[in-house]
Order: C-alpha cells, then sequence, then structure tokens
C-alpha cells in the first residue's frame, strides 16, 4: 500500500513539471499587459485575447498556421504511402538486392540529422527547392522515412502470411492485396505513423530555419522567433504564440489517443 501511494506521490510530481509550462504560458498570454509585473504563477485576474489578435494579425500567425498545417499534412500523407510500400516489399515480396535495402533503412536510423544538414541543404539548394514547402516535405521525408519503415515492418510481420498466401491464390495482385488485405489490417499502424509524422513535421525548427528564409513560407515554429530579440523579449507575444501553436497538436493528440495507444502497444513501435 505505501508503495503504491509513493508511486502515486512520484507520477503528481512529474505530472505537475510537465504541465507547468504550459499553464504558466497560458497564464501570461491571457494577462494585459500591466499584470505582468505579478509573479508568473499568479492567474491573470482581468483575461484578455487581445495578445492574440495581435499575434495572429499583426504577427503573421495566420499565414504560419497555413503553411504549417500545408507541410504537416503532406508530409504525414506521403510518409504513411512511402513507409508502407517499403515495409510491404520487405516483409512479402523476394526481390534481388533485399537485404542492401534493408541495410541502407538501417544506416538512416543511425545518422544524426545535425550530422547531415548542411549536405542535405546543399543538394534541397542544388536542385532549386529552397524557400519552397516541396524541399522541406522531401527534406522531411528523407529524414524520417527509414523510423517509419522499420515501425510498418514491425507491424506487417505479425500479419498471418496465410492472408498473403490466400489472396495470391485467388489471383490478387501485390498492390490489391497490399491496399484491400494488408492496409485495412494496419489501420493502428497507419494512424501512429500519421500523428507523429504530423507532430514531428509541426514542430519542427531546425529544417525550416534553414529551407524557409522567405517571410511568406515561415512556419509557426519559425514565427516564434519573431517575438525574441537579442536585448528584448515579447513575453506576452511568444506566450500566445507558443499557445495557438499547441493547441492543434493537443486537440489531435486527445481526438486519436485510443488509436495511438493501441498502435503502439500492436507493433507499430517495438
Amino acid at each position: 500500500m505505501l508503495g503504491r501511494y509513493l508511486l502515486i506521490f512520484v507520477l503528481g510530481i512529474i505530472g505537475i513539471l510537465m504541465a507547468a509550462p504550459l499553464v504558466l504560458t497560458l497564464f501570461t498570454s491571457l494577462k494585459p499587459t500591466t499584470e505582468l509585473v505579478n509573479p508568473a504563477w499568479y492567474p491573470p485576474l482581468d483575461i484578455t485575447f487581445e495578445h492574440y489578435i495581435r499575434v495572429w494579425t499583426e504577427g503573421g500567425f495566420s499565414r504560419y498556421f497555413l503553411n504549417t498545417l500545408l507541410i504537416s499534412v503532406v508530409d504525414a500523407v506521403i510518409m504513411i504511402i512511402v513507409a508502407s510500400l517499403s515495409a510491404y516489399a520487405l516483409v512479402f515480396m523476394k526481390f534481388p538486392g533485399k537485404a542492401l535495402v534493408q541495410l541502407v533503412f538501417l544506416i538512416g536510423l543511425m545518422i544524426p540529422v545535425t550530422a547531415i544538414i548542411l549536405p542535405l541543404f546543399q543538394v534541397v539548394r542544388s536542385v532549386g527547392l529552397v524557400n519552397t514547402h516541396l524541399g522541406v516535405i522531401f527534406a522531411d521525408l528523407a529524414l524520417a522515412v527509414s523510423i517509419f519503415v522499420f515501425m510498418f515492418q514491425s507491424y506487417f510481420v505479425g500479419i498471418p502470411k496465410a492472408l498473403h498466401e490466400a489472396a495470391r491464390i485467388d489471383g490478387a495482385t501485390e498492390f490489391q492485396i497490399y491496399r484491400r488485405v494488408v492496409m485495412p489490417i494496419a489501420t493502428p499502424a497507419v494512424l501512429t505513423t500519421a500523428l507523429l509524422e504530423f507532430l514531428w513535421s509541426w514542430n519542427d525548427l531546425l529544417l525550416r530555419l534553414l529551407l524557409l528564409t522567405e517571410e511568406p513560407m515561415r512556419t509557426l515554429s519559425v514565427g516564434l522567433l519573431n517575438f525574441q530579440g537579442v536585448m528584448t523579449r515579447d513575453v506576452t507575444g511568444l506566450s500566445s504564440g507558443t499557445i495557438i501553436m499547441a493547441v492543434p497538436v493537443i486537440i489531435l493528440f486527445l481526438s486519436f489517443q485510443r488509436h495511438f495507444v493501441r498502435g503502439m502497444t500492436q507493433g507499430a513501435v517495438k
């Protein structure tokens, strides 16, 4: 019994530490400027949304929001298609060089992003895709596809081979088996991949900062830097922008939490 209470106490402390930054940020974003002299943990006495309106209109967050949403959605959709097709071929098909392809994906897992960021920038610039959403999407896919191929592989391995063989005997092509037999069973893995890729793309700063230097092409994570100067800091603008950036992610996770956990526990991540 004592151990249970101790566990609840420790988990409660961890929960408070994790939630505190978001709560303090929310308090700051809702305070009028005159209340900023109060300690950060004081809740706003006179709630105002003026900082959100200023960030959304004058701060350009309406445009940044659409840019981020476009890149993240396209990233997630293409990643599901590319990673699942690659994993299907590695699990269910036999072809020359299969071991080499597997090795290439394995090497992709081991290379840190920061080690290849400059060569990646050179490649994107050489094909004229700097300051385009397409350039960022291609870079995202190249850096993360290895992870999701292995995630789909770990799920596909658990699908009975008899289903695949039965469909093949019935005359189905490999693409028909992939689309009508394997993918409907792999729905938890698809949702897990979509959520993770969307979240990573939504929150990424490094690639966006490097590849999207023109103001109209920027995303939310880069837009937040507008409120941080060398000697000054717009605290209310920064807090409001952070909440605007966090809300869609929280809603998305809460909406698909059950499917996400199911995908994690059924083999999407092993």
